[in-house]
């Protein structure tokens, strides 16, 4: 498709878009903007996987490039970047993944009124500026990043401070030990996101692009754009002498367990090093409860209502608590 001109040029998008195999249903498919990370591209196998689960997808290369498995299956060699070259322009970037939002709503097999938008890792960051801008989405999903990093060396348009705007419900899947974002700037995210619905926070995680296979992700597509359940959704923790306590708001499909995962190390430089460790968490009604380990430095409440996932990523978490 016609992306914004680049310095001047023409500048096409590579994009795949892809149906389910299923009948459509009333009003069209619901629709997903499906966006890589850096080194990435646009992953057909990300989009199978999508349109199996029932959505019609776009996937857009952000870089202008076409994907290498796209000449492959013509049996042809890799092109040369498309016009505009391994962009790296998060200006144009942001605009072009806008209109293939537009693109998406405008195929008449899709429901336009039923749209999200996935990123992972470059891709949240770039949902952090598309939630500011495009209302017509009905949920952004988060996958890693997207995070708030005031104090922090990172160009100033991923550094989340477009968050405080943000129109549409926002969710994020990350892991405690990410060497691209912490808990804490994640953290200022969540303190700063208006529109924040859930999260879910997962010790040792990963990152990688197989973060488009994440259970939650097709939980909370389904919230926002079929009006199923939310995963469970816990509130703000409190700590009174050495117990911290949280109300858990929302159940998803039924509470399976509750963990209270937790650190001793303190920040320091490198803290995609820390240890993290979890333990049994209490629910008494709609409370949750622990008494917290000794030296817990830093901690949250996770709630899962499903144990299948083997990434462990179907629970709701709750905000952080930090030891001063």
């Amino acid at each position: 498709f016609d992306g914004v001109p680049y310095k001047g040029k023409a500048a096409p998008v590579f994009a795949y878009i892809a149906y389910p195999k299923t009948a459509k249903p009333a009003g069209g498919f619901p629709g997903i903007v499906l966006v890589h990370g850096g080194g990435g591209t646009a992953f057909s196998d990300a989009v199978n996987l999508w349109t199996s689960n029932g959505y019609a997808v776009i996937a857009p290369d952000w870089y202008n490039q076409y994907p290498v498995a796209a000449w492959q299956k013509k049996g042809e060699k890799p092109s040369k970047p498309m016009a505009g070259g391994w962009r790296n322009d998060i200006p144009t970037n942001v605009q072009n993944l806008i209109l293939a939002h537009s693109l998406l709503r405008s195929l008449p097999d899709v429901n336009p009124e039923k749209t999200a938008y996935v990123g992972l890792s470059w891709g949240s960051w770039y949902g952090a500026i598309v939630a500011s801008l495009d209302n017509r989405f009905k949920g952004v999903i988060e996958i890693y990043c997207g995070d708030r990093t005031p104090d922090r060396k990172r160009h100033p348009l991923i550094d989340g401070r477009f968050l405080h705007a943000a129109k549409v419900p926002m969710y994020w899947v990350c892991d405690t030990n990410d060497q691209n974002v912490t808990p804490e700037s994640l953290q200022l995210a969540w303190d700063e996101t208006p529109t924040i619905c859930n999260k879910t926070l997962v010790r040792r995680l990963g990152h990688s692009h197989v973060g488009f296979k994440y259970p939650a992700c097709f939980r909370m597509a389904a919230h926002f754009l079929k009006g199923e359940a939310n995963l469970p959704k816990v509130g703000k923790p409190t700590l009174n002498n050495g117990v911290a306590t949280a109300k858990l708001l929302e159940r998803g499909k039924g509470v399976k367990k509750c963990i209270f995962v937790y650190t001793t190390d303190k920040v320091f430089e490198k803290s995609h090093q820390r240890v993290w460790k979890e333990v049994p968490a209490k629910l008494d009604g709609d409370t949750l409860s622990v008494k917290l380990p000794e030296g817990t430095a830093l901690g949250f409440f996770s709630v899962y209502d499903d144990l299948s996932s083997r990434f462990r990523d179907c629970c709701g978490s709750s905000d952080l608590i930090k030891m001063d």
